[in-house]
């Protein structure tokens, strides 16, 4: 055998085990979801200095294939006494659709899941290292639940905001 022939022989061994470490690696991928939770007492639909951390909220993870909607994971958890969640999630999740989803509140007096306007009782999240995040810590959106009457202290949060809602009257 010649010296480029052997050259060209070593190549291409390097890249077989190249992809196929890759391939294992992928299929052994272990992602780490992490969010909080919180009780928004002035039904703003955000976060703002009244919200409390809801420590004993239960939450969800659920992916679903995107082509045909089937449940392909489902991780339940709980946060702990700063309302905040940690679930782990094995394997690469690229193709699905990955969701946390508010399961239920750990008060009685602030178990409203939102569904007006923008606020969502899901936060979506990419599970995949095919998204050039080196990190396998992924973050979702803050989720809340907000009480049946809003505080008597939320009209002094939304003047400090400079916000109105329409519930207020501006006379």
């Amino acid at each position: 055998m010649t010296k480029s022939g052997a050259i060209i022989l070593i190549a291409s061994a390097i890249c077989l085990f190249s992809l196929i470490g890759i391939t294992q690696a992928q299929a052994q991928a272990q992602f780490h979801v992490e969010g909080k939770v919180y009780c928004d007492f002035c039904r703003a639909l955000f976060e703002n200095r009244l919200s409390k951390p809801m420590p004993g909220a239960e939450v969800r993870l659920q992916c679903r294939n995107s082509t045909d909607d089937s449940v392909t994971l489902t991780v339940e958890g709980q946060t702990d006494k700063n309302g905040v969640y940690s679930l782990l999630v094995e394997r690469d999740h690229e193709d699905e659709i990955c969701e946390m989803i508010l399961m239920k509140s750990s008060k009685e007096d602030c178990s409203e899941i939102p569904n007006e306007g923008h606020a969502k009782e899901s936060a979506r999240i990419t599970i995949t290292s095919n998204n050039g995040m080196a990190e396998t810590i992924r973050h979702a959106n803050p989720l809340f639940f907000v009480k049946k009457e809003a505080a008597p202290e939320c009209a002094e949060v939304f003047k400090e905001l400079e916000l109105l809602p329409e519930e207020i009257d501006q006379a």
